[in-house]
This record gives C-alpha cells, sequence and structure tokens, in this order.
C-alpha cells in the first residue's frame, strides 16, 4: 500500500535508529529480535524494558519486523528497534514517563522515535520535551488517535508528525481523528504484525498508522541525499517532513485535507523519485 518494498533494493534503513516509545518491545519475538538493540524502562529503570501488553511489539513489526521467512516483514527490515518502554501492562501510563522516554531517545541518539500513544490534554512540559527533542534533530511522528474527532496530544504539536488511518481503499477509518493537524496518513485497518508471546495479531488504529510513517522516515534518512536541502550531510525534522509530504499520495479533496493530511505516505516516491 505505501510501496516500501520498492526500494529495498535501494536501502533497508541499516542502522538507522528508531525508538518505539510504548509498552516496550518483546525481546524474544523472532521476526524482531534481530534488530532489537537496546531500550528502556521509564516506569521503573531497574525493571526489563520487554513487552508485558503487545501493542508495542506490534507497532514494533510495522516499523522494523525482519524480511525472514517467518511472520511479516516491517517498512523498513533492517533499522535499529529501541524499545522505550513508558506505558504498563495495561497500555495507560503517566506523562512524565512518557516525557522521560522522550530524553531518554535523544540522549542515546535515536533518529526517529514513533509515539502511537496519546492524551487529549495539552500539557507545557510535553510540549517543551517535543520542542527540545525536534531542536536535537529528532524526528517524530505519532498517532492522530482514534477518537475520531480533533488529534490528540503529541500528535497535535506542531513539531510532531501526525498520521491518520486509511483502510485497504485509501479511505479515512471511521474512528481516525482528523482536523488540521493532520501531517499524513497511512494504513491503520486490519494491520497483520508481530505481537506478544512470539505471535502475530491484527489491529485496529492511528496506532498502526504511525509505524508505517516512521519505517518511510528511517527509509528516509538512510538516503539523506533526497531529503538534505541545505546540504548539511543529514536530513532534519522538518527536511524529512517536507520530503514525506510532497511525494505523498493526494488522497480526498485536492491538495492538504483535514482527513488524510497532505495524502498517503509514497515510500516508493520518497526515497526513490
Amino acid at each position: 500500500r505505501i510501496d516500501a518494498e520498492l526500494v529495498w533494493g535501494a536501502t533497508t534503513a541499516d542502522a538507522v535508529k528508531v525508538g518505539v516509545i510504548d509498552t516496550g518491545i518483546e525481546l524474544a519475538h523472532p521476526d524482531l529480535a534481530g534488530n532489537i538493540k537496546g531500550g528502556y524502562n521509564a516506569i521503573n529503570a531497574t525493571k526489563s524494558w520487554n513487552d508485558d501488553n503487545g501493542h508495542g511489539t506490534h507497532v514494533a513489526g510495522i516499523v522494523a519486523a525482519i524480511n525472514n521467512t517467518v511472520g511479516v516483514v516491517g517498512v523498513a527490515p533492517k533499522a535499529d528497534l529501541y524499545a522505550i518502554k513508558v506505558l504498563s501492562r495495561t497500555g495507560s501510563g503517566y506523562l512524565s514517563d512518557v516525557i522521560e522516554g522522550l530524553q531518554w531517545a535523544v540522549v542515546n541518539g535515536m533518529q526517529v522515535v514513533n509515539m502511537s500513544l496519546g492524551s487529549s490534554s495539552n500539557v507545557q512540559s510535553f510540549a517543551d520535551a517535543v520542542v527540545a527533542a525536534k531542536a536535537a534533530g529528532l524526528t517524530m511522528v505519532a498517532a492522530a488517535g482514534n477518537s475520531g474527532g480533533a488529534v490528540s496530544y503529541p500528535a497535535a504539536y506542531p513539531e510532531v508528525i501526525a498520521v491518520s488511518a486509511t483502510d485497504s481503499n485509501n479511505a479515512i477509518a471511521s474512528f481516525s481523528s482528523r482536523g488540521p493537524a493532520v501531517d499524513l496518513s497511512a494504513p491503520g485497518v486490519s494491520i497483520y504484525s508481530t505481537y506478544k508471546g512470539k505471535t502475530y495479531k491484527t489491529l485496529n488504529g492511528t496506532s498502526m498508522a504511525s509505524p508505517h510513517v516512521a519505517g518511510a522516515v528511517a527509509l528516509l534518512l538512510s538516503v539523506p541525499a533526497k531529503c538534505d536541502l541545505d546540504l548539511s550531510g543529514s536530513c532534519s525534522p522538518d527536511e524529512v517532513q517536507a520530503r514525506l509530504e510532497a511525494t505523498a499520495t493526494d488522497l480526498g479533496a485536492a491538495g492538504r485535507d483535514d482527513l488524510y493530511g497532505n495524502g498517503l505516505v509514497n515510500v516508493g516516491a520518497a526515497v526513490l523519485e
């Protein structure tokens, strides 16, 4: 749907560091283990960042499940995954832990983070952490939300790429949040990916759409010539976002709209054209 496989001859995002700020990632999952390079538990730094919920593992598989003979394959099948556990086994958590996880991502050199989580509240400390992360060069991608209403935070922050969810017909998912904050859309209905217990599961949500874009960012970052407009040697978060928006497949009303943003992320166009 997003033509990621077309670019694997050119790049697989090998060694691009992707932080999954979520419930953790299952360390032993055979479709992920080879790409998991580290992690952090922001809830309790003395405890494991292994996934005891399943959500983070599902998200991680969409980003970077290994291209092998089992299960599924991710958008960027050789990207380096880092599990940043900020949500509990129930899938909920504290904003302070999310902020701590984001700060860990900056300190530890993540190049892109996926945040398939959200809050309806705009909290200044969170806004400040997001601004600081972008200033440090971190590209942030987040789920728009599943309320069908306004985009949640952090996706609603201008520094973050907000992703709405589409179905197999490229139509907006009924549950997907929408509005002027939406930047891009990606598949988020009936998405099959890795899950805890070394299993696989089909889930729906903007939580599934966001990691499609995070994987796209990883692939783009590994071909900097496609987005390094100021010739600095690497692509800034603004340059990455601009490239993905400019090459997205326009859906809905012509041009940017509140359902699909700038359109369906198109990895083939972003990396190869």
